[in-house]
């Protein structure tokens, strides 16, 4: 027997593959021969056999398809879970499966014995006694067993350390003493879960890029690093983007922004005035692990040299590559006469963090945020890794990457407002509260170690935000029943509410992505208890006349109010009545009020240069027109320019429009015959979560009332 303790493998790596393993092959593995009812045997079987299919996918590089059709586990297996052959050559795998829930799994004396007698039982050809599944393959495994040079391999794959105890080992060596010779070698190996979770980590990773690019006027340095900087021509970069989109900026601190004005700006001068573009722009960094270069014309410094590049990522230069790929689609022909300056260094092997200095030292040509830098934290990639592996959703960290639906995953902005809320100190949602960009300070004390220093789970952030939005949907309706200065207070204490209900919740399971756990059945209740404890607090300390925005923006007040109301709500004691002053009353006609544009650029609500999406108002025109938005993701963007008549940017054509002119322009591309005359634009265009130009609108207006 292993007489060695079973060392315990980490349950976050036991969860991704166990999640890989049902993704990839629940619809593959054969389980008609398992002879139990019970859903967690059955469970259970379905995993050690999709295992032993992992194993021989890892093993022979075949389809998932193919491996799950090797196992033959169940009765009259004779110890051996999969067979697979390798196609070219003469190697045959067998492969013995142990699945663990706790990462324990190993192989005993009694097993591997069991499998040895197997790999004899195949030798002397008794196919006979194996079962149907065996004898699929039988003749073309009886061919290659002929092979004067066969090679057998026999794999413990284990759900485990894979450490095999000494008598364990000594089965196995003494198998390989008496048939080995004459060209005809059996081993043995061991497949553990470190291997199984590198192999879905890699599952999940791209290729690496190579490139080939044609550089003239350049020059090269070999320190600190194999370097060369030269002229290329714009529109062989525009052919980069083409082909590998936005993973060419995957080591960048953040993907393309899509059409900011400094990038329609690059657009216009290569379309216009393509001549004057490489000295207008500061150029492109490229970041490669490897360097091979070939001379076309002669090997002399004022002629081109071609790069070959291997491992490749643009790590400065994002929005000049996507505007240089704009500006081709628009005008071919013009971009052919530009060039771009490039930079090309060959990252050292030993030297893990000079990708990172160059990339921080090299983006200074658009507006750079603290969120950006974040991006170049390896806790962000494995935050998104454990994302895609235990809950198959997506998370994404960098500034220009796309939302993902709601139901599909999150960004790290809206993870980090959650984690905040889910944080025992306010100290942090009032930071949120204050300024978002607050949340990526990485000094002493900052939030961001705070909030993401331990990497929380996939699970824990997941279920944080699931809880976050569900909670904001409950204050958003609530807020709606309120008047005036109580509507102000849930407007501006939203964060703090939030944070409250977070604590007065049972958390119990919350950081495991395979737990039960639930939003509470009894959330609004929280809610409106919470809500009305907050507005009986900001009356009570600070008077019914206090300005509640600055009541909010006063550190020593918000941490006070946090502290008061979490211990009404603990106490359990019933929340007080909201006053009549405070429910909606009619109101007499207005005048005409100022544009939502307007309304917005006053108040500076808007940065420049932020984007906004487009959204149907109607289910009729989702029917009629969102086959044609999906179709190009820039059909649905715009960014924002503090222009009042005509504030919107279109991603589409570089463009810009009003809201409702643009809506209006999109139908009519789109070929919406049956539109309506009119819209009101600004419903249809959106910041983020945050809300329609009108609903931004609308609370700035509330806030001018009420103040």
């Amino acid at each position: 027997m292993n007489n060695q303790p079973a060392k315990t493998q980490s349950p976050n790596q036991v969860r991704q593959v166990r999640q890989a393993l049902l993704r990839e092959f629940s619809e593959l593995i054969d389980l008609s021969n398992v002879e139990t009812s019970r859903p967690d045997e059955v469970e259970k079987q379905l995993l050690s056999r999709s295992l032993a299919a992992l194993a021989v996918r890892k093993l022979t590089g075949c389809s998932s398809q193919v491996a799950a059709e090797t196992v033959i586990d169940g009765r009259h297996d004779q110890g051996i879970d999969a067979v697979a052959l390798a196609d070219g050559t003469s190697e045959v795998f067998l492969v013995q499966a142990k699945w663990s829930e706790r990462g324990t799994a190993g192989i005993d004396t009694a097993a591997a014995h069991k499998m040895v007698a197997g790999f004899r039982q195949i030798e002397d050809r008794r196919f006979e006694r194996f079962n149907a599944r065996f004898q699929a393959m039988a003749e073309k495994l009886r061919a290659v067993l002929a092979e004067p040079h066969l090679r057998v391999t026999l794999v413990q794959a284990v759900m485990g350390d894979g450490r095999l105890a000494p008598e364990v080992t000594q089965v196995f060596e003494d198998a390989c003493t008496e048939f080995n010779g004459h060209g005809r070698y059996l081993h043995y190996k061991v497949l553990s879960s470190a291997d199984f979770h590198q192999q879905v980590r890699d599952d999940l990773s791209e290729i690496p890029i190579s490139l080939k690019i044609n550089m003239s006027q350049w020059i090269h340095r070999d320190l600190p690093a194999d370097a060369y900087q030269g002229s290329v021509a714009a529109d062989g970069v525009a052919q980069w983007f083409a082909e590998f989109g936005d993973r060419l900026f995957e080591q960048n601190v953040r993907k393309s922004l899509g059409l900011t004005t400094v990038n329609q700006a690059m657009v216009d001068t290569l379309v216009n005035d393509p001549m004057s573009f490489w000295s207008r722009n500061n150029g492109i960094t490229v970041l490669c692990s490897e360097i091979q270069t070939s001379y076309p014309s002669g090997r002399r410094p004022n002629l081109p040299v071609d790069l070959h590049l291997s491992g490749v990522s643009v790590v400065n230069g994002a929005q000049t590559v996507t505007a240089i790929h704009e500006a081709f689609r628009k005008a071919p022909e013009a971009v052919q006469d530009a060039d771009v300056s490039v930079r090309v260094i060959q990252v050292p092997a030993d030297d893990a963090v000079f990708g990172g200095v160059v990339t921080r030292s090299t983006n200074t040509q658009n507006h750079m945020e603290r969120r950006d830098f974040i991006a170049l934290d390896e806790v962000q990639m494995a935050i998104r890794e454990d994302f895609a592996l235990s809950l198959d959703k997506t998370y994404v960290f960098k500034r220009g990457d796309i939302d993902p639906a709601p139901d599909a995953g999150c960004s790290v902005v809206t993870a980090a407002i959650a984690l905040a809320c889910a944080h025992r100190n306010p100290e942090f949602v009032f930071r949120a509260k204050r300024d978002r960009d607050l949340l990526w300070e990485v000094d002493r004390g900052g939030a961001y170690p705070s909030l993401f220093g331990n990497q929380p789970s996939a699970g824990l952030i997941w279920h944080s935000v699931q809880l976050f939005r569900e909670i904001n949907s409950v204050l958003r309706r609530e807020g709606k029943k309120l008047e005036g200065r109580a509507s102000t207070i849930v407007d501006h204490g939203d964060l703090m509410l939030t944070h409250l209900v977070f604590q007065a919740i049972d958390a119990e399971g919350i950081e495991d992505a395979d737990s039960d756990w639930r939003i509470p059945a009894n959330l609004d209740e929280l809610v409106v208890a919470a809500i009305r404890w907050l507005i009986h607090e900001v009356d009570s300390a600070y008077g019914a006349a206090s300005f509640v925005t600055s009541t909010f923006a006063k550190h020593e007040r918000f941490l006070e109010l946090a502290k008061r109301v979490h211990a009404r709500l603990d106490s359990g004691e019933p929340a007080p009545e909201i006053g009549a002053e405070y429910h909606p009353a009619p109101r007499p006609a207005k005048g005409r009020a100022r544009t939502a544009v307007s309304v917005l650029i006053d108040a500076n609500r808007i940065d420049q240069g932020e984007t906004l999406h487009f959204v149907p108002s109607t289910e009729r025109e989702q029917a009629a027109i969102g086959g044609w938005l999906v179709q190009d993701s820039r059909r649905s963007l715009a960014t924002w320019v503090t222009d009042r008549r005509k504030p919107l940017l279109w991603a589409g054509d570089g463009q810009r429009y009003s809201p409702s002119g643009l809506v209006m322009h999109i139908w009519q591309e789109a070929g919406w015959d049956e539109a309506p005359v009119a819209v009101q634009g600004p419903k249809c265009w959106h910041l983020g979560r945050e809300g329609s130009l009108v609903e931004l609108a609308n609370a700035l207006r509330r806030d001018d009332e009420r103040e």
